[in-house]
């Protein structure tokens, strides 16, 4: 981990508890006589709650600014006294990189003997601004991986093949056969054992991109009569959603999220790659694209965020 400087982190930051987010020194100076000169410089970051325009203002004494993502939405120059700088900017929600520079000048032989006094009181919509730090991790899978993972996905994916006997049809043998009996045998679908397909899916995704699934909890061997050549050669599957959540927990350890809610993954990104697995649905995705996994529910994981770094 380290403390970041990116010009931007999504909300859900706060909510994952690989991040450490945590609330630095208000860049405040109030206003008071001293007869030292010199500059004042923060940094950090801004939380912003929701999509919106932000009204900036600084009351300083002398000089400054307020920047973000390199551009100067408060500024004074060639100021001597104590004045009120605005500045307003479109802000999506999430965290945004901030840099605050203040300078207190020496008191110009025009004026002189008037007293020096510095200032600087920076608000955001009208409350005094905070600034965050955040201590960011290392994504738990490296891109390359993450990314592969996901495109042996794709190929069975809910978008790819949007009816489940398509990915029953897919492996073939005597888990198609059985998939096809309690259909003809009418089979309440809470009752059948082969028919929802979000494991196997996950399984064939697994299989695929080099996990061998002998041995784990639930796993059941495909048969002779089945296609090996969609789970990479592998001889097992796991098809309930509660036996591959348990694998996915052992797989990847501790969830990043425990839902897709406010205080959970609530702010997806292009880029991110996700794995989600509860007892009742399991899948991935990626962020601007849910439909890949049908719907999302939790626990999740984030095992790859295009603005985090890779591990070593």
């Amino acid at each position: 981990m380290a403390i970041s400087t990116i010009p931007f982190h999504p909300l859900d930051a706060e909510n994952n508890p690989r991040y450490k987010v945590k609330k630095k020194d208000a860049p405040k100076i109030v206003w008071h006589e001293t007869e030292e000169t010199g500059a004042h410089d923060w940094e950090g970051y801004i939380r912003i709650p929701f999509d919106k325009e932000c009204a900036f203002t600084i009351q300083m004494d002398d000089n400054g600014y307020l920047e973000i993502d390199n551009q100067k939405v408060v500024e004074l120059n060639g100021s001597n006294s104590s004045k009120k700088a605005e500045g307003k900017k479109e802000l999506k929600q999430g965290y945004h990189y901030v840099k605050l520079h203040h300078e207190n000048l020496k008191v110009p032989d025009a004026i002189a003997p008037y007293p020096n006094a510095e200032e600087f009181v920076p608000q955001m919509d009208g409350v005094d601004l905070e600034l965050w730090e955040i201590d960011a991790p290392t994504n738990l899978w490296k891109m390359e991986d993450a990314q592969k993972l996901l495109k042996c996905y794709n190929v069975v994916d809910y978008v790819t093949m949007p009816d489940p006997g398509q990915v029953w049809a897919y492996i073939g043998g005597w888990l198609y056969q059985a998939h096809l009996k309690e259909i003809k045998d009418n089979v309440p679908e809470q009752s059948r054992n082969y028919y929802n397909s979000c494991a196997l899916r996950m399984s064939i995704a697994l299989s695929s991109f080099g996990k061998d699934l002998k041995g784990e909890a639930g796993a059941e061997l495909i048969g002779d009569k089945a296609n090996a050549d969609t789970i990479g050669g592998k001889t097992h599957v796991i098809t309930r959603a509660r036996d591959m959540a348990a694998y996915v927990q052992k797989l990847l350890g501790d969830p990043d999220y425990p839902d897709a809610q406010d205080k959970g993954y609530c702010s997806p990104q292009p880029g991110d790659i996700i794995v989600f697995a509860g007892n009742g649905h399991v899948g991935m995705c990626p962020g601007d694209n849910i439909f890949i996994g049908s719907f999302l529910t939790g626990p999740i994981w984030l095992i790859n965020r295009s603005t985090l770094k890779d591990a070593e």
